[in-house]
């Protein structure tokens, strides 16, 4: 969160802020970023066990639970059982090594 500090850039930041020159990044209002790395696509709908996300191009994500890779630039019909929040990991950011991905 160093950028935080030194940037005054938000923690947890839409879409849109990390990834500006996406267009897709402007539509997506029910996923977010935490930090510059960690992408986040929360359940919204009581009863839901999957939902579409979103996965920036020009990236490689990794699922923080299953550690499968996928490529960004597309969106992903993904299981979101009751004990799991989607979240994926940037391949190349910080936070790929301090998580055992």
């Amino acid at each position: 969160m160093a950028e935080t500090h030194e940037k005054n850039s938000p923690i947890m930041r839409t879409m849109f802020f990390e990834f500006p020159d996406q267009a897709e990044s402007w539509n997506i209002y029910d996923q977010y970023c935490f930090g510059p790395d960690l992408l986040v696509a929360p359940v919204m709908h009581e009863g839901t066990r999957s939902r579409d996300v979103w996965l920036p191009a020009g990236e490689t994500w990794i699922d923080f639970y299953t550690h499968e890779h996928y490529a960004g630039g597309q969106t992903l019909h993904h299981c979101a059982p009751l004990h799991q929040i989607p979240v994926f990991i940037r391949e190349k950011g910080k936070y790929r090594q301090i998580f055992p991905v």
